[in-house]
């Protein structure tokens, strides 16, 4: 197994060096997104979420009807990338379930991780590829940008009202 990894990083090193470093098209950079955003979910989200993002109905919601129905505006990718950011905590009503809990901050993400996770659940986990929203590092940034206030509190502000 290591052999492979190896092997396939020098693939990698010597097709970068071959084309000069040159960006990828978007369909190969929504195509890694997705691999990257499967392990970031399994690794950070799915011990409470669930495997399919189901959630537990009074625990932890499910993430597919309100991550697929954020992302498509621009106040939703605001509030999606902030709750990762930050956290949240308190009063939630999501999918028609009350939920009163705290979702803890995944600060050690990077911006290209967060982008790669929400870019994979807003494509119903992989399942969507095309007419779903596909983030990018730089849309990270631009949110946490625009939102310096860091707190849960400020987060869970940026809410849209409805409620998927």
């Amino acid at each position: 197994m290591w052999l492979l990894i190896r092997s396939s990083a020098l693939v990698l090193t010597a097709l970068l060096a071959s084309t000069g470093g040159v960006a990828e098209e978007p369909a190969a950079a929504a195509s890694d997104a997705g691999g990257t955003g499967a392990a970031v979910f399994a690794s950070h989200c799915a011990v409470c979420h669930g495997p399919q993002a189901a959630g537990i109905p009074g625990s932890f919601p499910s993430l597919h009807e309100q991550i697929v129905a954020f992302s498509k505006i621009p106040q939703g990718r605001d509030y999606l990338v902030m709750v990762v950011t930050t956290g949240l905590m308190g009063n939630l009503k999501a999918g028609g379930v009350a939920y009163n809990g705290v979702m803890p901050a995944q600060s050690g993400l990077s911006e290209a991780e967060i982008a790669a996770v929400l870019s994979y659940l807003a494509s119903e986990l992989g399942a969507k590829e095309s007419g779903a929203v596909v983030l990018s590092a730089g849309d990270v940034a631009d949110a946490r940008a625009r939102h310096p206030d860091k707190s849960p509190q400020a987060t869970r502000a940026l809410r849209p009202a409805s409620d998927p």
